[in-house]
């Protein structure tokens, strides 16, 4: 064979090995970019269903605004067509989030409050009389009567807003006030108010209802925040 043919073939193998290594680049470069146009239109169709779902959950929202708006009207012309000396009753708003029935624990702190006003009432002038001797820790004990309604305040918003969290922090405000009460020993003593008037201002059953009101506020901001996170899960796992 003559050279030159020998030096062709080599070319030409050479050039084919070339080739080769050119084609298998390309092809694995075009397989890398169809595997990343494969994945964006993937990841597209999961943010198009997203947005679907996201865009149903609005137009029901904005059915149910627009039915509250109505029965709002409804209810601003029923009460402007009412007649001026026979108003409707008052709206009451208590905590009625889930169903949260707190009745109850409302009642035996109403008899908690009506209990603390009875003994008040014992230090007044009218009742000891002008000319009998005030009790040397009279003082005290109209101190810590009061102050043992004073943060009922709280309690009061926290029901009439409807908040659940704000009714919990409350009643843990509470809860850390009367368990004082029944352990101070200092100067002010108020465990010694409590001891002598227990069978008067009992504290034992309005404690038992704040921690239940507490507990049953806590359980249902927790099922709340569950129903909730429920309702987005769905959107967030198909993004």
């Amino acid at each position: 064979m003559s050279p030159f043919l020998i030096v062709l073939i080599s070319v030409l193998a050479g050039w084919a090995v070339l080739a080769t290594v050119i084609a298998m680049v390309c092809g694995r470069g075009l397989r890398r970019e169809r595997e990343a146009h494969e994945d964006a239109r993937e990841r597209s169709a999961r943010y198009r269903a997203a947005a679907r779902q996201l865009e149903q959950q609005a137009a029901a929202v904005a059915q149910r605004l627009e039915a509250l708006q109505r029965e709002h009207a409804a209810l601003q012309q029923a009460q402007a067509e009412q007649p001026a000396t026979s108003p409707g009753p008052l709206p009451v708003h208590l905590l009625a989030a889930d169903s949260l029935d707190v009745s109850g624990e409302v009642g035996i702190l109403f008899e908690h409050v009506a209990r603390v006003a009875m003994a008040i009432r014992d230090y007044s002038a009218y009742t000891r009389g002008h000319y009998r001797q005030e009790s040397n820790k009279a003082r005290y004990d109209l101190l810590w009567l009061a102050d043992c309604l004073h943060t009922f305040d709280r309690v009061g918003r926290a029901l009439a807003s409807g908040s659940t969290r704000a009714l919990v922090t409350a009643c843990e405000e509470l809860l850390s006030m009367y368990d004082t009460y029944l352990h101070d020993g200092s100067g002010y003593d108020s465990r010694d108010t409590f001891r002598r008037l227990a069978e008067r201002v009992p504290l034992g059953g309005v404690i038992e209802a704040i921690r239940g009101l507490a507990a049953k506020a806590a359980e249902s901001a927790q099922a709340t925040a569950q129903r909730q996170a429920e309702e987005i899960a769905p959107a967030v796992a198909m993004v």
